[in-house]
């Protein structure tokens, strides 16, 4: 059984028993790319993406974590979205790129889109989103930081490095990859990635998480479940 495959059964089995409508947007390459919404009347939404690199496990299979213990009924007025694996193809094999050998998260803020990444372009298109998360982790890191885009200082994203506190050390470099950063936060770099694309568009809050990839997988997805936790009170609260 391959990666994929063996993740769509515990995806589906979740689902199931939790009577969550699960929703194929699309495929690249015979693969299917999937969608889950809770609350879907609510007007404050907030979109969850993950696995768009292939060797970062950790956020699609925080998005099973999330739906076996989330109850969308404690906020019904925030709408949630999740695509749980953004590039089938990319972690089906445990790889960074997409079987085309594309990195996708540089390339959302292109005039066309095509393949995954107009797939979950589209399937935004017409939603008014308050918040978009991307799950990602650095598999070569022991500690946390985080890409967030902001027009003004915004308090949320010095929480969320607060709550990583309790589980991982803080990446507090001057510099994270040549990119200036402050206290493992680094502001507002245009990388072309889907959280930059969704701050462009207008989205008042986009960032992309960085769990360590070098840390145990469980405590990465216990994190992760907190962020999401947070991020949804913090966008109910608005």
């Amino acid at each position: 059984m391959n990666d994929y495959t063996n993740y769509l059964k515990k995806l589906k089995s979740v689902c199931n028993k939790r009577k969550i409508l699960l929703v194929e947007i699309g495929q690249i390459n015979n693969l299917p790319i999937y969608k889950v919404t809770l609350n879907p009347l609510a007007s404050k939404v907030v979109v969850f993406s993950a696995g768009i690199h292939g060797d970062e496990i950790a956020g699609p299979w925080t998005i099973i974590d999330f739906l076996k213990q989330f109850n969308p009924q404690n906020y019904l007025d925030v709408k949630i979205i999740l695509f749980p694996v953004a590039s089938p193809t990319a972690f089906d094999k445990k790889k960074r790129y997409s079987y085309l050998g594309k990195d996708l998260n540089r390339l959302f803020c292109r005039k066309k889109l095509s393949s995954e990444n107009r797939i979950l372009f589209q399937n935004l298109k017409y939603e008014k989103v308050f918040f978009f998360h991307a799950l990602h982790e650095d598999v070569d890191e022991y500690s946390f930081y985080l890409y967030n885009f902001e027009n003004k200082k915004e308090k949320i994203y010095c929480d969320i490095i607060q709550l990583a506190k309790n589980h991982f050390p803080i990446n507090n470099s001057i510099q994270i990859y040549n990119n200036p950063a402050v206290k493992g936060l680094i502001i507002n770099r245009p990388d072309g990635s889907f959280e930059d694309r969704m701050f462009q568009d207008g989205v008042p809050f986009s960032m992309c998480t960085e769990t360590p990839g070098k840390q145990p997988l469980k405590k990465r997805v216990i994190l992760n479940v907190e962020i999401m936790n947070k991020i949804i009170d913090f966008t109910s609260r608005q």
